[in-house]
C-alpha cells in the first residue's frame, strides 16, 4: 500500500456561522473531501499538541458524516482514558465499527496521555490537529511517528485552548 503524500491542511472555524446553510461552507466540504481521500471506518483526532480541543474536531466530522453520506457515526471522547481502560476501550472501538457505525475517536496529545498514541494505532486513520502559531514543528513529527506516517490523512489547524488566567497575587502593596 502506497502511502499518502504529505497531510492535506484545511484551516476551520468551528465558530457558529450565521449563514443559511453551513453545511455548503466550502471549508466544511474541503475538510470532508481531506478526510475521505482514504477509506475508514474510525478515525482518530489527535492533538499534536497541548491545549488543543479534538472533541469539537470529532463531534464536527460525525455531523458531516450524517450530512454528507447519511452515514450514522459515533463520537468516542477518550481524551481523558486511564492506562488501565485502554484493552476495554479498544474492544468498544472495534464492536461499533463492526456493527457499521463510522467511528470517531478525540484524543489529546501523545504529550498529555500517553494512552493517546496506541489508541491512534487502532483506529484506520488519524487527523492531526496543529494550533496556529502554538504547534512546534518537532511535537507534530514526533506525534506522527508514534502513530505511524502512513496513516494521517491530513491535518486540521485550530486555534489553541485559551487558558484561564493565573490569578495574580500582591504583597500587600
Amino acid at each position: 500500500m502506497k502511502s499518502d503524500p504529505a497531510p492535506s491542511k484545511a484551516l476551520v472555524s468551528l465558530r457558529a456561522s450565521n449563514d443559511a446553510n453551513v453545511w455548503d461552507d466550502f471549508r466544511l466540504q474541503k475538510l470532508w473531501l481531506g478526510v475521505e481521500r482514504r477509506e475508514w471506518r474510525s478515525i482518530a483526532v489527535l492533538g499534536a499538541s497541548r491545549a488543543l480541543e479534538t472533541i469539537q474536531v470529532a463531534e464536527l466530522l460525525a455531523q458531516l458524516a450524517w450530512r454528507y453520506r447519511g452515514q450514522p457515526s459515533n463520537v468516542l471522547d477518550l481524551r481523558d482514558l486511564s492506562m488501565r481502560l485502554i484493552d476495554h476501550q479498544v474492544q468498544e472501538m472495534r464492536e461499533q465499527v463492526n456493527a457499521g457505525t463510522r467511528l470517531i475517536v478525540a484524543l489529546r496529545s501523545i504529550f498529555e496521555n500517553p494512552t493517546a498514541g496506541p489508541v491512534a494505532k487502532q483506529a484506520d486513520a488519524v487527523l492531526l490537529c496543529v494550533a496556529l502559531g502554538d504547534t512546534q514543528f518537532k511535537k507534530a513529527e514526533e506525534t506522527i511517528a508514534a502513530v505511524g506516517r502512513e496513516r494521517v490523512i491530513g491535518t486540521v489547524v485550530l486555534h489553541a485552548r485559551k487558558s484561564a488566567p493565573t490569578p495574580t497575587t500582591t504583597n500587600g502593596q
